[in-house]
């Protein structure tokens, strides 16, 4: 999506065209008054949702972004292990391997919250682990 559309800025573009629209409609006599609260009520029910809707992905967004920190400590960690020479190469590159797929499901789970259709998500589903970066690292500009 360019920096032209934001879907913010269009759904409340939208809302306040609706009820200019709504108004007018009023104002020339051809919307009767008992209908005005149902019209009213509906504009409601839209922005709720909407408002629903941006704070369910904002919470996900926070728990995988607090999910992410948590994978650079352990990353962080595994380079203190190597450094003390603890542990045999392969048990390293087993946990790489391991942190590279929990940082690949971060990722994914990531892109698929911020997928618009099903899809677009199936694609992102079906996305080999250096897919999974390459596709974030274009979405998040990483």
């Amino acid at each position: 999506m360019g920096a032209f559309f934001d879907v913010d800025t269009f759904i409340a573009l939208g809302l306040i065209g609706i009820v200019i629209v709504t108004f007018l409609i009023y104002r020339m006599g051809l919307l009767p008054k008992k209908s005005l609260p149902f019209v009213v009520g509906g504009l409601l029910a839209v922005f709720g949702i909407y408002l629903f809707r941006s704070a369910k992905r904002n919470g996900l967004k926070k728990e995988l972004e607090k999910r992410e920190k948590e994978l650079q400590e352990e990353e962080k960690k595994l380079a203190e292990m190597k450094a003390n020479l603890n542990v045999s190469e392969e048990e390293l590159a087993q946990a790489q391997v391991e942190l590279d797929n929990q940082r690949a499901a971060v990722k994914k789970a990531m892109l698929l919250n911020e997928a618009e259709n099903k899809a677009e998500k199936e694609r992102i589903d079906n996305l080999s682990t250096e897919e999974t970066f390459d596709e974030f690292d274009q979405v998040f500009g990483g």
